[in-house]
């Protein structure tokens, strides 16, 4: 089901949107909703990670640190 949304925008948000929306060869609409949905998705795995991390006990936390094992960084990785 679809519905109809009326948003008005400024005219330099709109500008934008119409520019991008250009560079990668989408309508507008298109890029609207592409971007609303990776920002609502990005939002939601970052509460459902802060969840998990609220109920983590910190040993369990130091515990899976320690499982990493060591290795030598990729080039350009170092520090």
């Amino acid at each position: 089901m679809k519905t109809i949304v009326t948003l008005r925008l400024p005219e330099e948000l709109c500008g934008k949107i119409e520019r991008e929306a250009k560079r990668n060869h989408i309508s507008m609409n298109q890029y609207i909703l592409y971007t609303l949905t990776k920002t609502l998705s990005y939002n939601e795995a970052l509460e459902l990670v802060n969840e998990k991390l609220l109920r983590a006990s910190p040993r369990n936390l130091t515990d899976i640190l320690n499982e990493i094992p060591d290795r030598e960084p990729l080039p350009g990785d170092e520090l």
